[in-house]
């Protein structure tokens, strides 16, 4: 999803994990909102797991899957070759360049906006993105809300040490609480917070996917 100096990195093996979500286990908001024919712009796509599923639902509209990441750009463009579904592009850029106005009835980014420090301009390029009367749908974390069942010390002091290099990057690890602060002062109105708590143990189906994403920051 990131890779500038002002962005948090992406550990090596990351698309892998990402790849196993789908709208219904990782973005039911998202999931809720779409209909055919909307145009819709998916900022920090990713390996584009979710906007190929998301273009597949929307069709005929168009969908846009924006992201810095080479890598994780690679990993959508084979996932999803140029033309296997004529309403979907994976463009390389960072949304905070702008350039959008007014295009799409729809724009979200899920999980990525955490990993940006000036979260307020990426925001503003967002709500620039929307035709009038468009949706936006943010999804992030508050990573200082994060609770583990009887942590080994060693995990302890890793998950201090992330908040820490969170904090010290200048990122918010607190970002999702901000959100709804950061969305009304960008001119949205309407707005609709959806708590969201996941949690899983160890031999659940979905437990590679949510811990898998852990074991990859600390392995980096």
């Amino acid at each position: 999803m990131l890779a500038r100096r002002d962005r948090a990195q992406v550990p090596p093996g990351t698309p892998g994990i990402m790849a196993t979500r789908t709208l219904a286990n990782s973005h039911p908001g998202l999931l809720a909102l779409l209909r055919p024919g909307l145009d819709v712009l998916d900022v920090g796509c990713g390996p584009g797991t979710l906007t190929i599923e998301t273009a597949r639902r929307v069709l005929p509209g168009r969908v846009v899957g924006l992201d810095v990441n080479e890598e994780m750009l690679a990993a959508a463009r084979q996932a999803s070759p140029p033309g296997a579904l004529p309403n979907l592009t994976f463009l390389h850029g960072d949304i905070r360049d702008g350039g959008w106005d007014t295009e799409f009835d729809l724009v979200g980014a899920a999980r990525g906006l955490q990993c940006i420090r000036d979260v307020e301009r990426a925001v503003t390029a967002m709500v620039a993105a929307l035709r009038p009367g468009g949706l936006m749908i943010v999804l992030d974390y508050d990573h200082t809300r994060a609770r583990w069942a009887n942590p080994p010390a060693a995990w302890i002091r890793f998950h201090r040490a992330f908040l820490d290099w969170r904090a010290n990057s200048g990122l918010d690890n607190a970002l999702a609480r901000r959100l709804p602060d950061l969305l009304e002062a960008a001119g949205l109105v309407e707005l609709r917070v959806t708590p969201l708590a996941v949690t899983v143990s160890a031999g659940q189906r979905d437990f590679f996917r949510v811990a898998g994403a852990w074991r990859l920051v600390a392995e980096s």
